[in-house]
């Protein structure tokens, strides 16, 4: 940890006029990788080290193979222990890494021993510059997404690792939630020196890398004891609240902070579902997972949700990847609120995925049904819209304009024509379009014409 801050910013890396920050107590500790391989638990207990971070996990591919022996050694020697991750931004989102560090030794419980994990944001040691890439407001929301995941999983943030150079280049004030996480500061010199932007007090400093990584715990040996043994000793979390006994936290809590007025109050705690969270509101729901993000539904579309049965809507749409009350998509489909018939409509798979692509409700207009079985024709599943329909049978076709007008005179599926077999396509001036029972409708010059040309 902290190889490419020593690379980049070498020792002394602060020197000109820093802001040195009062320190009454200190532990010593220090952190380890694969490269300290086998650690003589027994010598380092002897010089005075009492907490160690063991690097387990990088990106969503890398496991350290000493982590094991260097985080079970540690603690039967009696120190507090931890895990940390080196984040590779620019490789996976910050949820999916959080998971991978999660599910390789990175948890985190109230026994007094573990201390929380830890987020190491440092500069890029591969291609693609110090930054890996992204932009300030981009590396935020990445830090958000990661920290959010662990906080959900584990009930407290993790520890984030970093210089205050790398950070102010890469971060600078992009995120709000380092006023809400404990730092650990890496800075090779006397004195702490200036913080990364956001924070006014460090609760780690790592100050030397020789002989070996060292580091200091800001304050005693039983404050120590009690940041690894308790989930809310840091800092007032803005995204954090506890409305009517019930906690919204992470980034579901930062999502109800911006939307509680249309919300109302939880009516629920906070449910895991394995790939993701929900919590449910006096007016609404907030959904979170790591492919989506946090987003709100209420009003005509969180009635039609609910009325689904949560567990159901899951299943059918997954998680929702838009905000709203009149129109938000899923996952795997939309709800649309018709104004005119009072109604909000469900477009779900293959069909939504047509309608979307097309252009949605600009070219479609509302929806008028649910997904609704055919009536013959060879069109198995159809949702019906203002301005058209879109079919599922002999493919995924979409029925719409002028030969709609024509299809849907004649009795749309169940009538003369079928359901259509191709979407429309041009031949010569005319727009065409093939049904199931071997006719052709075309239109040109204002008028639409039918041709029996198959069966």
């Amino acid at each position: 940890m902290g190889s490419q801050i020593a690379k980049h910013e070498g020792v002394s890396s602060q020197a000109m006029a820093p802001r040195a920050l009062a320190v009454t107590a200190s532990v010593p500790g220090l952190d380890v990788s694969s490269h300290d391989g086998a650690v003589d638990w027994a010598s380092r207990w002897s010089a005075g080290k009492r907490f160690v971070w063991a690097k387990a996990t990088e990106g969503t591919s890398y496991t350290n193979p000493e982590f094991a022996s260097q985080y079970n050694g540690s603690a039967n020697q009696g120190f507090i222990r931890g895990a940390y991750h080196f984040a590779l931004p620019n490789n996976s989102s910050g949820s999916a890494q959080a998971k991978y560090f999660s599910d390789n030794g990175g948890g985190w419980s109230g026994d007094g021993k573990t201390l929380p994990g830890a987020l190491d944001m440092e500069y890029n040691p591969y291609s693609g510059g110090s930054c890996y890439g992204l932009s300030q407001a981009q590396m935020a929301s990445w830090v958000r997404d990661f920290s959010s995941y662990y906080l959900n999983r584990w009930g407290r943030y993790p520890i984030i690792y970093t210089s205050a150079s790398w950070w102010d280049q890469c971060v600078g004030t992009a995120t709000s939630i380092s006023s809400a996480q404990p730092l650990w500061t890496a800075r090779y010199a006397s004195a702490v020196g200036t913080l990364p932007a956001g924070w006014t007090r460090h609760t780690v400093w790592q100050y030397a890398e020789t002989p070996y990584d060292l580091d200091s715990f800001n304050g005693t040996s039983a404050e120590l004891a009690t940041f690894a043994r308790t989930a809310g000793t840091t800092p007032a979390d803005p995204c954090t609240t506890t409305v009517n006994g019930y906690r919204v936290s992470g980034a579901i809590g930062c999502k109800y902070a911006t939307a509680k007025s249309v919300l109302g109050n939880p009516v629920g705690a906070m449910v895991n579902r394995g790939d993701g969270y929900y919590q449910l509101f006096a007016n609404g729901a907030i959904t979170y997972s790591g492919g989506t993000g946090a987003h709100e539904i209420h009003g005509s579309v969180f009635s039609r949700w609910k009325g689904l049965g949560v567990d159901a809507a899951f299943n059918r749409l997954g998680y929702a990847t838009g905000d709203g009350n009149t129109d938000v998509t899923f996952g795997r489909g939309e709800i649309v609120w018709n104004a005119g018939r009072a109604r909000a409509y469900i477009v779900e798979g293959g069909i939504w995925q047509a309608y979307r692509k097309i252009g949605g409700s600009t070219a479609m207009g509302l929806p008028k049904s649910d997904m609704v079985a055919g009536r013959g024709g060879g069109v198995m599943k159809m949702n019906w819209f203002e301005s058209g329909a879109i079919t599922w049978g002999s493919g995924i076709h979409v029925v719409r304009g002028a030969i709609y007008t024509a299809w849907t005179r004649s009795g749309s599926e169940a009538g003369v024509y079928g359901g259509p077999i191709t979407d429309t396509y041009r031949s010569g001036t005319a727009i065409k379009q093939n049904f199931y029972h071997g006719y052709t409708l075309s239109y040109a010059g204002g008028t639409v014409s039918a041709a029996r040309t198959t069966g």
